[in-house]
């Protein structure tokens, strides 16, 4: 069957035109007579039992192809076998670009470093150094937006992404204050984020402000904490203590 690409979802191609082994319905290939001439498909080469031999191959052996109607892809998607359900088509492209990912790690880190640590589809974790401390970030490759700095509160209390000395002080009451706080974030630091902060949601392009919507919108994408397990402090100019390091738990969970 000769195809043509008219946009691919994940991997890459040299040529927009391809020719797809088919089959009788047997050894695990569909017959081509269920593709008519100028119909849509979203389909997935070379899956199991396709049997690809010297050349790419349509596997019938689960479901490796749907169809694309006004917008939409039609087929049993994520419900049970035989089941015929619908999906927008903009929301499997994000299905597929970004899934679901789990990850857990550890790290230590000296006053003035940097921490980075790659994870899930092109993301990366990130402790940036300030002045105080450190400020936890969240980038997608390519992009300097810090996809984790709609978590809340944004206003009147210090944010769970900023570390800082006094938070992990004994006595923080004669340390400088945003806020005029009486204590720093919570232990363990909750953070969210998504690719689209800084696009959708609260980008350069955006009609509105952000709203209430729009945070559970990043929260359902992603979601993270940071637990500080081991720290020393040492004595700053002000009398206010400052990190000298820290060591950390990292657990970041999302996708779509």
């Amino acid at each position: 069957m000769d195809i043509l690409v008219l946009e691919t979802l994940t991997g890459g191609l040299f040529d927009s035109g391809l020719r797809v082994q088919m089959g009788d319905g047997m050894h695990c290939r569909p017959e081509m007579e269920r593709f008519p001439i100028g119909s849509q498909w979203v389909i997935a080469l070379n899956g199991p039992g396709a049997k690809p031999g010297s050349g790419l191959a349509l596997s019938d052996c689960g479901e490796y192809f749907v169809r694309v109607e006004n917008g939409e892809v039609v087929g049993s998607l994520d419900g049970g076998q035989g089941e015929t359900k619908r999906m927008p088509l903009t929301e499997l492209r994000l299905r597929l670009r970004y899934p679901r990912f789990v990850k857990a790690f550890q790290g230590r880190i000296g006053a003035g470093g940097r921490f980075r640590f790659a994870f899930g589809p092109g993301f990366e974790f990130l402790l940036e150094p300030t002045a105080a401390g450190w400020e936890i970030m969240v980038r997608e490759r390519g992009r300097e937006e810090n996809l984790a700095r709609l978590t809340p509160p944004l206003h009147f209390a210090p944010n769970p992404r900023e570390i800082e000395g006094w938070h992990l002080a004994d006595a923080p009451s004669y340390c400088p204050r945003p806020y005029g706080a009486e204590a720093g974030p919570d232990h363990p630091r909750r953070f969210i984020f998504s690719p689209e902060v800084g696009g959708r949601i609260d980008g350069p392009e955006a009609r509105r402000s952000v709203t209430p919507e729009d945070f559970e919108a990043v929260r359902r994408f992603g979601r993270g904490t940071l637990t500080i397990e081991r720290f020393a402090l040492r004595p700053g100019s002000d009398n206010c203590p400052q990190i000298e390091w820290i060591e950390f738990l990292v657990q970041l969970e999302g996708g779509y």
